[in-house]
C-alpha cells in the first residue's frame, strides 16, 4: 500500500485465496481427538453403570382396586428394606386394564422418620379395530424412578383412582414391584451429542472455509 504512495492503511481483506492455508486444519484434528477420548470416558462409565448397578427387587405384591368399593381407597404395604448407599429406587406398575385408565396416587415413606417421597402414574389402555386394522392406545404398565433414596426400612401408601361413571363396574388388578440401585440411562444418552458440540462446530466451520475457498478458486 505504500509502495503505490497512497494515503491511510489498506482495506481489510475480503473472501478467502484459492491457497490461503486453512486456521480450522489443525483445530479440527485436536478437537475430535478430545471428543474421542470424552466418549471413551462415557462409554467407561455407562459399562460400570449397567455392571455396578444391582437392581435388586426388595418388595412385590398384587392388589385389587374396586371403583365402586366404600370406605378408605388407599392402603399401605408392609415395610421392607433399603440397605446399601443411598440410590435410586424403582416403583413399578402392572395392570390388567382393557379399555379404561387408573391414576395411581403414591407415596415411599420412611417407617423411621416418615420423610415421604410422593408422585403418581396415570396408567392407561385402550384398543380396538376400525377400518385401518386394529389399533393400541398407550400401555398397561408404566414405573417412577426415585433418585437418591437412603437406606432405611420404607412401606409405599397407594391411592388408585378410576372414572366414577359405571364404578360398579371398573375394576383394576395390579402388582407393584420395587428395586433398588436401578440404572439410569437418560441421562447418559442426553450427554453424548453435548460431548460432540465442540467437535461438529470446528469441522463445520472448516468445511465453510474450504467451500469458500474453492468458490474463489473457480
Amino acid at each position: 500500500w505504500k509502495a503505490f504512495g497512497l494515503p491511510g492503511s489498506a482495506p481489510k481483506a475480503v473472501g478467502i485465496f484459492a491457497n490461503q492455508p486453512s486456521p480450522y486444519k489443525s483445530k479440527v484434528v485436536n478437537v475430535w481427538k478430545g471428543a474421542l477420548i470424552l466418549v471413551a470416558a462415557w462409554l467407561v462409565l455407562l459399562v460400570w453403570t449397567a455392571l455396578f448397578t444391582s437392581g435388586k427387587e426388595v418388595f412385590r405384591d398384587r392388589f385389587v382396586y374396586h371403583a365402586a368399593a366404600a370406605g378408605e381407597k388407599s392402603l399401605v404395604t408392609p415395610v421392607f428394606e433399603l440397605t446399601g448407599r443411598t440410590c435410586s429406587v424403582e416403583v413399578s406398575l402392572r395392570t390388567d386394564l382393557e379399555n379404561d385408565w387408573a391414576f395411581f396416587s403414591m407415596a415411599l415413606i420412611n417407617d423411621d422418620t416418615g420423610s415421604a417421597y410422593d408422585f403418581g402414574r396415570e396408567v392407561s389402555f385402550y384398543s380396538g379395530r376400525d377400518s385401518d386394522g386394529a389399533w393400541t392406545e398407550g400401555g398397561k404398565n408404566d414405573r417412577v424412578i426415585v433418585p437418591a433414596v437412603p437406606s432405611g426400612r420404607y412401606y409405599l401408601r397407594i391411592e388408585p383412582e378410576m372414572e366414577s361413571a359405571n364404578a360398579r363396574l371398573r375394576s383394576v388388578n395390579y402388582e407393584v414391584i420395587v428395586r433398588r440401585d436401578v440404572p439410569v440411562y437418560g441421562f447418559f444418552f442426553l450427554a453424548l451429542p453435548l460431548l460432540l458440540i465442540p467437535a461438529l462446530f470446528v469441522t463445520f466451520r472448516a468445511a465453510g472455509f474450504e467451500g469458500a475457498r474453492w468458490q474463489e478458486g473457480d
